[in-house]
């Protein structure tokens, strides 16, 4: 069983409740991200930090009541440019636009990957 966790400190942060976790469904985001990974995340706090160019967010779609999980492809003021890894499976913003720094939810630190933990 192969499992990544880029930083053993996200599992420390998890148990003190400075990380959260999601579970990845789909293949938007493949090969980085598959389905059934599972991906730590901080808190996004907009007076605190801002987002990044090539950071993956999580955040709810600007128009169904869902969240996605993207790339940020572009960073401007008040907004983000999100595109999926995997283009041909991804609705991201060449579907629905910008999305508002107001819907990001947070933004992935680490994941832990495994073949065996796509039922999980």
């Amino acid at each position: 069983m192969l499992i990544i966790l880029k930083s053993f400190s996200d599992l420390i942060l998890f148990f003190l409740g400075l990380r959260k976790t999601a579970i990845v469904s789909g293949n938007s985001m493949f090969p980085y991200l598959k389905e059934g990974d599972i991906v730590f995340f901080k808190k996004f706090e907009a007076t605190n930090s801002s987002p990044k160019r090539g950071q993956i967010v999580i955040f709810k779609h600007p128009i169904k009541k869902k969240f996605l999980i993207k790339r940020i492809k572009l960073v401007n003021q008040n907004n983000i440019e999100v595109i999926g890894d995997n283009i041909e499976f991804s609705e991201d913003s060449n579907k629905f636009g910008l999305v508002s720094n107001e819907k990001i939810i947070g933004i992935v630190t680490s994941r832990i990957t495994s073949p065996k933990l796509k039922n999980f």
